[in-house]
C-alpha cells in the first residue's frame, strides 16, 4: 500500500476501480476490507500526516441554528485517519428499537433491521479495538465479565443497564484506535491513498445518473481529475451533504438531490450534566456504575456501565432513547495521567512529583486494576450525572450552502440545526427515573440541576457531542432519504455513502462502532 501526495502523482495515477473520499474509520475500513483483492483501491483524504491551520480552516461553517458547544473542527479533522484523531473511543451497538419504526417518532425506521447489521459489528470490533462488537450492552455483560450481576436489581420498568466499551489502540494501550498511524499497515499493492487531495465536485452525466469524474484540488490549488467505476463519500457527517450539495454544475440541486433531502434530517446527541454526586459519600454508587475490566479473546478491555431507558417506557410515555452515567472529573493533580505519561515514556518532574505524592491511591489502584478488575481511584475534583440523548428527525433541520467561501473557493456548509421538546422532556424524565432509582438501591441520589427537574420551564443545558448523523440519510423511499439499503445513492449507479449520515435515526450510542459496521458491510458489497 502506498501514501503519497497528490502533487508527486502523475494522471495516469488517478484512475481506480474504486475511489473512496476520506480516510476517517469508514473510509479506511474500506480500504482495508478491499485490500488484496482485484480491485484498484484510491482513497482520496483533504488534509495530510498532521493537522494544519490550513486544513482546518476548510472545515470552518456558517452556523445559523441552536448553538454548538463542540467545535467543528473537532468532529472534522483533516488529517489521515479522519475523526478517528480526535474521538474518545467509546462504542456500542445501536438498540434493536433504534432501528424499528416508531409511533412517537416522525421519520423513524431503518429500511435494514438489528438481525442484519449485528454480524458487522463483530467483525467492526477487531478494527476499534474492542473485546466484542455486539451483545455486552444489557445483562450478558455480566456472563462475559464472569462476574454475579450486582444486587438489588434495577426495576426494568424505567430504567435497563447499560455498558459502553472503549477502545484501545494496539500500539498503544492506553488510547483510543487512531487509524490514521495504521494506514501504512495495509498491506496490498492494490490500495493506494493520496494526501492533501480534495474533491470540489462530482461530475456526473447530464441526467445526474452515474458519477463520471472527480475534480479534485492539491494543496495548491491545481485541479486534477480522478475516474473510477464506483465511488464511496466517506468524507463525514457534514461533509458528505456538503459536497453532494457544492456538486450543482450539472445538476443544478446537487448530486443525489431529486427530492431536495440530501442536508435535511440533521442530527446529533445531545448530551450534558444533569446532577451531581458527592466524591465522599459516592463510592459504593461509583464502584456499581463505574468501570469494569474484562479479559476476553483480544485481551483486557474497559467497559463502563450506565443506564439506559426500559423500551416499554420509551413507548408508554413517547420518549426517546436515552442514557445516562456516572461522571468522574479528576483534580488536576490526579496520579494517574502522570503514570501513563511515565509509562509511555514521557517523564516530567512534574509527572515524577505527583506520582511520588500519591502512594496510597496507586497501591489501592494496583488492587483493583488487578485482582478487582474495576476502575482506577481517582483524586476527584467532582462526580457528575451525565446523560446523552437521541434527537427526534426534522427535515427543517438541515445542511445547506453558505455564500462564504473557503480559500480553496469551495462553499461552506451551512448549518440549521434544530432542537425539540421531546428531547428537553426525555433527559428531565430520565433523570428524575435514575435519580429514584439509585435512592431505592439504597444510595443517595445526586442533586439533580435546577433545570432538570421534570416542573423546570427553564432551557435545557444540553450540547451537541460532535457526532453529526442523518444528512445523507437511508431510506427505502427515495422520496424520503438519499442511499437505499446498500447504501447507494438513490437513482444513481456507481455512487455509495459511508458515515453516520446514512443513519436515518441515531439512538444514544455513539456512532462509530455502527459506522465501522456499515462500512464493512458496503464493502463485501463492493467486493461482490
Amino acid at each position: 500500500m502506498r501514501i503519497a501526495d497528490l502533487r508527486a502523482v502523475r494522471d495516469t495515477d488517478l484512475t481506480a476501480d474504486v475511489c473512496v473520499i476520506g480516510s476517517g474509520p469508514a473510509g479506511l475500513t474500506i480500504a482495508t476490507e478491499l485490500a488484496g483483492s482485484a480491485l484498484r483501491v484510491l482513497v482520496l483524504e483533504s488534509g495530510g500526516l498532521e493537522l494544519t491551520p490550513e486544513s482546518d480552516e476548510l472545515d470552518d461553517v456558517e452556523n445559523v441554528g441552536a448553538a454548538r458547544a463542540q467545535p467543528y473542527r473537532n468532529a472534522r479533522n483533516r488529517i489521515l485517519g479522519g475523526s478517528s484523531h480526535t474521538w474518545s473511543g467509546r462504542c456500542a451497538p445501536l438498540d434493536e428499537l433504534d432501528f424499528a419504526t416508531r409511533s412517537w417518532v416522525p421519520f423513524s425506521g431503518w429500511p435494514i433491521g438489528f438481525a442484519e447489521v449485528e454480524p458487522y459489528w463483530e467483525r467492526a470490533a477487531e478494527y476499534l479495538g474492542l473485546g466484542y462488537g455486539a451483545g455486552f450492552t444489557g445483562d450478558r455483560f455480566w456472563e462475559l465479565a464472569d462476574r454475579t450481576p450486582p444486587r438489588p436489581e434495577l426495576d426494568r420498568r424505567w430504567l435497563r443497564p447499560y455498558f459502553w466499551q472503549i477502545s484501545k489502540d494496539p500500539a498503544d494501550p492506553f488510547d483510543s484506535k487512531r487509524f490514521g498511524a495504521h494506514a501504512a499497515d495495509i498491506s496490498a499493492d492494490n490500495v493506494r491513498i493520496l494526501l492533501h487531495a480534495t474533491v470540489s465536485h462530482i461530475d456526473t452525466d447530464p441526467e445526474g445518473v452515474r458519477v463520471e469524474a472527480l475534480r479534485i484540488l492539491d494543496a495548491d490549488g491545481n485541479e486534477r481529475v480522478v475516474r473510477a467505476r464506483r465511488i464511496v463519500l466517506a468524507a463525514g457527517g457534514i461533509e458528505n451533504a456538503r459536497l453532494l450539495l457544492a456538486s450543482n454544475r450539472i445538476v443544478r440541486a446537487g448530486v443525489g438531490n431529486r427530492h431536495d433531502t440530501v442536508g435535511r434530517f440533521l442530527l446529533d446527541h445531545r448530551c450534558g450534566v444533569v446532577g451531581a454526586l458527592d466524591p465522599h459519600t459516592s463510592a459504593g454508587l461509583r464502584d456499581r456504575f463505574g468501570k469494569y475490566v474484562v479479559k476476553t479473546r483480544g485481551g483486557k478491555h474497559t467497559f463502563l456501565h450506565g443506564l439506559a431507558l426500559s423500551p416499554e417506557i420509551q413507548a408508554d410515555e413517547g420518549l426517546l432513547n436515552c442514557a445516562l452515567w456516572i461522571q468522574e472529573v479528576p483534580s488536576e493533580d490526579d496520579p494517574w495521567e502522570s503514570v501513563k505519561n511515565l509509562l509511555r515514556g514521557h517523564v516530567t518532574m512534574h509527572d515524577a512529583r505527583t506520582v511520588a505524592s500519591h502512594p496510597g491511591l496507586l497501591l489501592s489502584g494496583a488492587k483493583r486494576r488487578l485482582i478487582d478488575h474495576t476502575g482506577l481511584p481517582r483524586k476527584l475534583e467532582h462526580v457528575e450525572l451525565r446523560c446523552m440523548v437521541e434527537q427526534t428527525p426534522d427535515p427543517a433541520s438541515r445542511i445547506t450552502l453558505s455564500d462564504r467561501l473557503d480559500h480553496l473557493g469551495m462553499h461552506r456548509a451551512r448549518i440549521d440545526w434544530k432542537v425539540s421538546d421531546q428531547e428537553d422532556r426525555t433527559v428531565r424524565r430520565a433523570a428524575a427515573m435514575v435519580a429514584g432509582e439509585f435512592a431505592r438501591l439504597g444510595h443517595t441520589p445526586p442533586a439533580l440541576d435546577a433545570w432538570v427537574r421534570e416542573t423546570s420551564t427553564a432551557p435545557a443545558q444540553l450540547t451537541d457531542w460532535a457526532h453529526p448523523t442523518g444528512a445523507t440519510r437511508m431510506s427505502a423511499d427515495a422520496r424520503t432519504g438519499v442511499v437505499d439499503a446498500d447504501c447507494r445513492v438513490h437513482g444513481m449507479t456507481n455512487l455509495y455513502l459511508a458515515g453516520s449520515s446514512v443513519f436515518p435515526t441515531n439512538g444514544h450510542a455513539n456512532p462509530t462502532l455502527t459506522i465501522v459496521a456499515l462500512a464493512i458491510r458496503l464493502a463485501d458489497a463492493l467486493r461482490r
